[in-house]
């Protein structure tokens, strides 16, 4: 055996199939088995996962719980050190593999690297509120990083590592307290070697409002980093206790403003009031109570979904591939050609995604979708590519594409500014706050400030804190002057 899936669930009922069918779909040279580490869910996740058990008796083991624990840390690291595998893959039972060529390639980068402990490669984290997606690691991610590096924060996500067994030998009893596992466990191995990073996308990191992570609100997010650190740097015998401060400072800071701003808020809002939050396009929204809460700019995504070719199989040139955009091509087939066999991702050349692969989600009976190339070469004008597909048994079949525009939107000037923020006022908000650290905009677009001032009350001022303005009436009798359409 060459590699262990460590697959960490918990009520994970509406992915966790998904995240078993790519972890099995994978094409590889050697052996791999998978081990589920389930704990004591009160949803269908249990029975799923006998299920596919039965299904597949030598490749799926599982540990289930005999009731939940506040951390899932011991059974994981139990089940490491049990592994006769030179390699250890992780995944979390809400996430997923887009290549059946994943462990593959992490296992050859590997042995190709004796100096790296780990590698991870990229992702796209999918927003289930509907925000756009978004690469996890960012074009300036570092080809090989060291233990420094991971100090500024975590770059690996969850879904993307691969380990060697033999750098642990033991984990020391302190990992099994820490309020997070996969960070500590990269401290643990970085301390030994580097960091490998592999530049493709080759799995989905969801965010939804049950993850262990973000469910939390900004201020939790923050108090849990701060702890993190604090543990991290005690348990790691404050080696490196000039990076930590530095970091530890800046949550602090942040926290501060957070508890600050929410406070402020709740002070001069009224608790049913519907306000606008000037914030980054990822950032987390402060929790007002029962106030709904608005992002500006707005977060939306546009998306088209539209038939693109049908047939049991065949091949269609695309030629109009925006170098903006991401696109699902999706086969589906059955009697009312309603269920999904197989799906691939295709990136524009300058969309917020452009990995080297996408790759192709798990299929059924044989049955492919692939674009060729991909990702779409550069050049002038709109790309080509071609889809070529099959069901896999002869029978009919659709294929639709999705077509999401990836940019992330901010007004193109300041009066489109002005006016993107007066339609949102015309639909209900009746406050604006902008958080000092998220004043990005104010600084970019001047003009907002001044219609602000000149039309609205500022009921908040308050320096390195936030910006409150009441937008129920305007100070002038008129209404506030308006761009042309």
């Amino acid at each position: 055996m060459k590699v262990t899936v460590l697959l960490t669930t918990y009520n994970h009922e509406k992915y966790i199939a998904q995240a078993l069918d790519t972890v099995l779909m994978q094409e590889t040279e050697f052996d791999y088995e998978i081990v589920v580490l389930e704990d004591c869910s009160t949803d269908r996740t249990r029975d799923i996962l006998l299920s596919y058990q039965m299904q597949y008796p030598g490749k799926i083991r599982l540990r289930l719980a005999e009731r939940n624990e506040p951390t899932s840390s011991r059974p994981f690291a139990e089940e490491f050190q049990a592994s006769s595998s030179p390699y250890i893959a992780m995944l979390d039972g809400d996430d997923y593999w887009t290549s059946s060529k994943k462990l593959e390639k992490q296992v050859e980068f590997l042995e190709a690297h004796p100096d790296c402990v780990l590698c991870f490669h990229n992702a796209i984290m999918i927003y289930e509120d509907g925000r756009v997606p978004g690469r996890y690691n960012g074009l300036n991610q570092k080809p090989f990083s060291v233990l420094e590096d991971l100090w500024q924060y975590c770059f690996i996500a969850s879904a993307t590592p691969m380990l060697r067994k033999n750098v642990l030998d033991k984990f020391p009893e302190w990992y099994y307290t820490t309020p997070v596992g996969d960070w500590p466990l990269y401290m643990l191995c970085a301390q030994h070697g580097q960091i490998g990073y592999m530049d493709e996308i080759l799995a989905v990191y969801r965010i939804h409002g049950e993850g262990i992570w973000s469910k939390q609100n900004k201020i939790q997010k923050l108090e849990s980093l701060i702890a993190i650190y604090e543990s991290m740097n005690a348990n790691l015998g404050f080696r490196y206790n000039g990076i930590v401060q530095s970091r530890i400072s800046k949550w602090k800071n942040d926290l501060e403003i957070a508890k600050r701003v929410e406070e402020l808020a709740a002070a001069v809002l009224p608790r049913e009031a519907t306000v606008i939050v000037i914030s980054a396009a990822h950032e987390d929204l402060p929790q007002l109570g029962e106030r709904k809460v608005w992002p500006f700019p707005e977060r939306t995504s546009t998306e088209r979904r539209n038939l693109f070719a049908s047939g049991a199989a065949g091949s269609k040139e695309v030629a109009w591939i925006g170098d903006q955009g991401l696109y699902q091509f999706c086969l589906y087939g059955g009697p009312a050609r309603d269920t999904l066999l197989a799906s691939v991702f295709v990136a524009g050349k300058r969309a917020a995604l452009t990995p080297q692969s996408l790759g192709e989600k798990p299929t059924r009976n044989k049955a492919f979708i692939a674009a060729t190339p991909n990702p779409v070469p550069t050049g002038s004008g709109p790309g080509k590519i071609v889809i070529s597909w099959s069901t896999g048994d002869c029978r009919p079949g659709a294929v639709y594409v999705s077509v999401e525009d990836q940019r992330v939107h901010y007004p193109a000037n300041g009066s489109d500014t002005i006016k993107e923020m007066e339609q949102l006022h015309s639909k209900g908000a009746e406050f604006l706050l902008v958080p000092y650290n998220s004043s990005e905009l104010f600084k970019q677009c001047p003009e907002l400030k001044e219609h602000l001032d000149k039309h609205y009350q500022l009921l908040i001022s308050e320096e390195d804190t936030c910006l409150i303005y009441d937008l129920r009436e305007a100070l002038q009798q008129h209404a506030p002057d308006m761009p042309k359409a």
